[in-house]
Order: structure tokens, then sequence, then C-alpha cells
């Protein structure tokens, strides 16, 4: 029986039952068994549905996890959502997580375990939006090598290291200071790698290990098609991320 190491959870959760209890169910049967699970911290936006919904999502939590502690705002704001959460962790490692994604195949101790290399302080599972054709087990900002202006072709920035609020686990040190540092009216993910500048000179002196050779997808992002049967958009203004009908 392979070792098991106590974490806790953050989930980003709107207010949508049927997408919430399919990830659960995925990551409980794929991952979250080869740990031992301390607390879920879960925030659930009234995003597509409202009180009920928010109540029903956090019932849903609960069957999951042995301890819940959630939060419910008033209004939607995916960055203050990430903010919360990240700031929540008292486990040396957290597994994030948001409320539209299934597992492909089991992810174990001994691929978390093989992941910790030096300054690795998030561990990733591969998806088909990283759009990774590289070798490197380590995401990097893709490049041009280029020497004396002549360009070698693609390459990677190993001075840019990459974030993500996709499904990771991610160093409690690490999650507290991101948070900290995190500005409200812009996306998490997008800062974390650009847009501001003192949380970009914080994560440049660490690491993101992917778990999952390139193109193998681990992960598989189920909002998207939700998105399209519900008819909604995802669009970025000015740094952040927001829904709209189709039609507007």
């Amino acid at each position: 029986m392979h070792k098991k190491i106590s974490i806790d959870v953050t989930l980003v959760s709107g207010a949508r039952t049927g997408l919430l209890k399919k990830t659960l169910e995925s990551f409980s049967e794929r991952l979250f068994r080869h740990f031992s699970l301390e607390t879920l911290y879960v925030n659930i936006d009234p995003f597509e549905g409202g009180t009920a919904e928010v109540d029903a999502c956090q019932s849903i939590c609960r069957d999951f996890f042995p301890t819940v502690v959630a939060n419910k705002p008033d209004t939607p704001h995916f960055t203050k959502a990430v903010k919360w959460l990240w700031k929540q962790p008292v486990s040396e490692w957290s597994f994030h997580l948001e409320d539209d994604w299934v597992l492909a195949r089991d992810v174990t101790y001994d691929d978390f375990a093989n992941s910790l290399k030096s300054r690795v302080v998030q561990i990733t599972l591969m998806t088909k939006e990283k759009n990774w054709g590289y070798r490197s087990a380590y995401h990097y900002e893709p490049s041009r090598f280029k020497i004396l202006g002549k360009d070698l072709g693609k390459g990677l920035n190993k001075k840019r290291p990459i974030f993500t609020t996709s499904p990771s686990f991610v160093k409690r040190e690490f999650a507290h200071r991101c948070a900290e540092l995190m500005r409200d009216d812009l996306d998490p993910e997008k800062q974390l790698n650009a847009l501001n500048p003192e949380l970009n000179q914080y994560t440049a002196r660490y690491r993101n290990h992917f778990i999952g050779k390139r193109r193998e997808y681990v992960a598989t992002d189920i909002g998207r098609a939700h998105r399209e049967d519900v008819g909604l958009k995802k669009t970025v203004v000015e740094g952040n991320s927001v829904w709209t009908n189709k039609d507007e």
C-alpha cells in the first residue's frame, strides 16, 4: 500500500449542482482516495443559480468531505474566490480544483511524490488547454531561440515559469503569498503569469511541475461544453474574465 499524506482541498464552485457532483465523483474516485483528506475549503458563488442552489452545492460537498468550510458571497467574483481559498490551507500541500473538471486516469501519491523537485511549489495536471508540445516536465513560457538575430526555433523561457488555477497541488506558503499579492481587478491566472509585476517577481523564483506527459490529458474541462449548453460565453475584459450570454 502506498504512503498517504494529508492534504486540504480548495474548490471554486458556482451554483451548479450537476457539474459539481460530476467533478467530486471523479476526483474522489481517481485522486482523493490516494490521499488523507483534511478540510475542504469551498467558495460557492451564486453563478448560474441562487440561494437554494448554493446551499445544495454545500450539501453535496458534505457528502464527499469530512470537514467543509464554505464561503458563500452575495455576488460572484472569480478572483476574490481564489484569493479567499488560497489564504485558507493549513496542510503543507493542498489540491486546488474548480467545479467543472473530470479525470481521465488515477492520480496517485507516487505521481505527486515524483514531482517534488527543487523549487516546485505547484504540481499541475496536464490538460488539453495547456497545448503543451515540449519535452520539459516544467511549465515555462514558450519563446523563440535567437542568436545574433537569427531565429533558431521554438523554446522555453526558463526565467518565466507559468502557474495556474486549473487542477493542481499547491504548496501552502506559495498559495498564501500569491493570495496576498493578487489584485481584485485582474483574472487570477492571468496575473499569476503577467499583468501584476509584484506577484510575477515573487512567482519567478519557483517552478510548476506537470503530472502527465505532453499531450497526455490527465484532466478534462467539462465547463466549456456546459457553457455551450446553457448559452454562456467567456471573454477577457481589461484583464478580467467576464461571462455573458452568447447573444449579447
